[in-house]
């Protein structure tokens, strides 16, 4: 008879997260521990590194955090991880893979290629990582296969689609992919003498954090992140060659920046802001441009734009990408203080972001 697997869950080591991580093909730079550490840092969360193995036989995974191998006789293997990010609000317990207003565009558990994701999920939840919470909220990357957690009590709030350019593409096509209008543009910019730099430290944040209040303030908000975030994120993705921040310089003054974390497989526009007296430049053509080519000249083999709404959306268009559902946002609670919490902590969001005369 052939033994049926059996799903353990248990903590993963935090010196090992990034090599455990490295194996799924879904990761992102927003799952490394580099990342995780940054939201923790400026949302003062705690980190939880959730991981299922599948075991066959009378293979046992101990519960031990940094153990991953199997105990008795067997078979074991790491099928998912699910990290998360935990905080407290009075006696409420919440958690989020992640939670909107962290500045962390995808996360959720992530699957073994032909693993059983109903059976895992079901594992995780029935853990006690996973109980005594008021509020999860999750993003799952699903662009590979749908994953459906209805079945576990979840509310699907959310489907989010991104703008992906395919760099496995010669450097030609994905000048011809550019739209008219796009290559003109970077022309101009050219023949103007914008030039464009990669930062080789932080002193580009203060410049980069004045860019961003002068862009937010146009819609009479602040920035959806802060400025010890793109310090943190600096400090801590920078020293592992996962980040990039390049600007472009209008007779020696820097005129705008993007900020662009990156795995070994992606690149992603985390946020871009220029000084107000440049916006009609076409700054942002080029560094677009400049920013596709250093990716693919680091072997990766996509540039991911994050979303395609709004008028940024029309922006990224011109580039020639190509439209992925790539997430799905789903929310869970046992309580029924769901719909109380999130109109709590929506309503914190919109405070802090707003302007004040």
């Amino acid at each position: 008879m052939i033994a049926q697997p059996s799903y353990s869950i248990s903590v993963a080591d935090e010196a090992a997260w990034d090599r455990l991580v490295a194996r799924f093909p879904d990761r992102t730079v927003f799952h490394t521990m580099a990342w995780l550490k940054t939201a923790s840092a400026v949302h003062g969360l705690k980190i939880v590194l959730a991981q299922a193995h599948q075991c066959v036989g009378d293979a046992i995974a101990p519960r031990r955090a940094g153990i991953n191998a199997c105990s008795l006789n067997g078979q074991c293997e790491p099928v998912a991880v699910w990290p998360y990010l935990e905080m407290k609000k009075g006696p409420l317990r919440v958690i989020g893979s992640p939670l909107p207003g962290w500045s962390t565009a995808y996360m959720g558990p992530l699957f073994a290629s032909g693993a059983d994701v109903s059976g895992i999920m079901s594992a995780f939840l029935n853990d006690r990582l996973f109980r005594r919470y008021a509020y999860c909220a999750c993003k799952v990357i699903d662009r590979s296969r749908p994953i459906d957690l209805s079945q576990f009590g979840f509310l699907q709030v959310m489907k989010f689609d991104t703008y992906l350019i395919d760099l496995t593409q010669p450097q030609e096509t994905l000048w011809a992919n550019l739209k008219g209008e796009c290559r003109t543009r970077i022309r101009k910019a050219q023949k103007l003498g914008i030039e464009v730099q990669i930062e080789p430290g932080p002193e580009f944040i203060d410049d980069y954090w004045a860019m961003s209040i002068e862009t937010f303030q146009k819609s009479n908000i602040q920035p959806t992140h802060n400025k010890q975030f793109v310090q943190e994120m600096w400090a801590r993705l920078q020293p592992q060659r996962r980040v990039h921040a390049i600007s472009a310089f209008v007779g020696g003054e820097r005129a705008g920046t993007l900020m662009l974390p990156f795995d070994d497989q992606t690149m992603y526009y985390w946020g871009g802001a220029s000084f107000l007296k440049y916006r009609d430049l076409p700054a942002h053509n080029l560094l677009h441009w400049e920013a596709i080519c250093l990716a693919k000249q680091h072997g990766l083999k996509e540039y991911d734009f994050i979303s395609t709404i709004g008028g940024p959306g029309r922006f990224k268009k011109t580039f020639g990408p190509r439209t992925i559902d790539m997430a799905t946002h789903w929310e869970r609670s046992p309580s029924r203080l769901l719909g109380a919490l999130k109109k709590r902590y929506q309503s914190y969001l919109l405070k802090r972001r707003r302007v004040h005369a």
